[in-house]
C-alpha cells in the first residue's frame, strides 16, 4: 500500500491553547528567542513534535498581529497553510501566502513582520544538525559559514520538494528508540533546506556529492536534483535510477530508508504540490490544463488525490485566485 500522508491533517490536540500574555510567554519560550509580538494576542494554538535536531510545529494565529524579534538559535522554514504573513529581515521583505513557503531568517538574523490571522507549519533545524549537512559537502565549513542570498525557495520544484520531505518525515511514526533514525532524519532535513533556498554553500550543481553508495542521502539528494529538473517530464522510475547511477532496486531501498515512501509517490507528492502551486497563482487557467502539465492524466484519480493532500477540490483552489 503506498505511503499516504495529508498536509492538512487536523492535529490531535494542541500543546497550548490560550491568548494575551499568555500566549506571548509560550511562543518566546518555544521559539528560544524574544519575538516582541504585539497586538490584542487571540486565541493562539500552537503544537510541536520533536525529532532529533528538529522540531515540526503546526501554529494558529487567530487575530492581527505584529513581531519584531531578535534573533532565534534555529533556523525556521515556515509553510503557509492558510492565511498569509510577512517577513523582513536586513532590507529583504519576502510576503508568504497559503500554499507558498519562506525562511523566516538566517542564523544571528534579527526579523520583523506579521500577518492578519494564520495558520503555519514551522519547521526548526539545529546548527548541529545544519552543520552535520555541510561536512558531507564540505568538510571545512560549519553552520556558522552559511549566507543566503534569498529567503524563498529558489524554484516551485525545490519548493515542492521541501514540502514534500517535510510532509513524508513529519508522518513518520514515534519509535521507542529514536537514536540514529533521528539523526539520519536531521540530516536529510537539513540538506533539503541548503539545496531549497540559494545560499553559498550549495550553488548550482555543487551539491551533487560524490557518494556513490546506494542507500545513503546521497542516492535521496541526487534524485532530488534530478526531479528539480524534470518533474514535468515523463521520468520513469527506471530513468530516475539510471541518473542517479544505481539500480531500481536501490533507488527504492534510499526512499524507504531515508523517507519511508517509494520514489513514485514521492514524485507524486512532488507534482501534486507543482499543480497546487499553479492553481494558486493562477499561472494554469483551467485544472485540466493544470493537471496534464504534471503528468494526471485521470481526472477523477487526480482529485481524489488531491483532495487527500490538500483538504479540498483543485476546483475550489482555482476559484479562491479567480475570486
Amino acid at each position: 500500500m503506498p505511503h499516504r500522508v495529508s498536509r492538512g491533517r487536523p492535529v490531535d490536540g494542541f500543546d497550548f491553547e490560550g491568548d494575551g500574555d499568555d500566549a506571548r510567554e509560550w511562543l518566546d519560550t518555544s521559539y528560544g528567542t524574544s519575538l516582541g509580538l504585539n497586538g490584542e494576542m487571540g486565541t493562539v494554538r500552537h503544537h510541536r513534535r520533536t525529532r532529533g535536531a528538529v522540531a515540526f510545529d503546526r501554529l494558529r494565529i487567530e487575530s492581527p498581529v505584529r513581531f519584531d524579534a531578535e534573533a532565534m538559535p534555529t533556523l525556521v522554514v515556515v509553510d503557509v497553510l492558510a492565511g498569509e504573513v510577512e517577513y523582513t529581515r536586513r532590507s529583504i521583505n519576502d510576503r508568504a501566502r497559503r500554499g507558498s513557503t519562506v525562511l523566516a531568517s538566517g542564523w544571528g538574523m534579527p526579523f520583523t513582520g506579521g500577518g492578519n490571522g494564520y495558520d503555519v507549519r514551522n519547521t526548526s533545524i539545529t546548527v548541529e544538525a545544519l552543520t552535520a549537512a555541510i561536512a558531507d559537502l564540505d568538510p571545512d565549513r560549519t553552520a556558522a559559514d552559511v549566507s543566503f542570498s534569498s529567503f524563498v525557495p529558489r524554484s516551485r520544484a525545490a519548493a515542492a520538494q521541501w514540502r514534500a520531505v517535510v510532509d513524508q518525515l513529519d508522518a513518520l511514526p514515534d519509535v521507542d528508540d529514536h537514536g540514529m533514525a533521528d539523526a539520519e532524519l536531521s540530516r536529510l532535513l537539513a540538506h533539503t533546506l541548503l539545496t531549497t533556498f540559494d545560499n553559498n554553500i550549495v550553488r548550482g550543481q555543487a551539491s551533487r556529492a560524490a557518494d556513490t553508495r546506494d542507500a545513503t542521502h546521497a542516492t535521496v539528494r541526487r534524485a532530488q536534483h534530478v526531479i528539480d529538473d524534470r518533474a514535468h517530464d515523463d521520468l520513469s522510475m527506471s530513468d530516475l535510477a539510471r541518473e542517479c547511477a544505481v539500480t531500481p532496486r536501490a533507488l527504492q531501498y534510499a526512499f524507504r530508508r531515508h523517507l519511508d515512501c517509494t520514489p513514485s509517490d514521492y514524485l507524486k507528492q512532488v507534482r501534486l504540490d507543482l499543480v497546487h502551486q499553479v492553481l494558486t497563482d493562477g499561472s494554469e487557467p483551467t485544472v485540466g490544463e493544470a493537471a496534464t502539465r504534471f503528468g494526471f492524466f485521470n481526472p477523477g484519480r487526480f482529485a481524489s488525490e488531491y483532495r487527500r493532500m490538500f483538504g479540498e477540490n483543485p476546483r475550489e483552489t482555482l476559484a479562491r485566485r479567480t475570486s
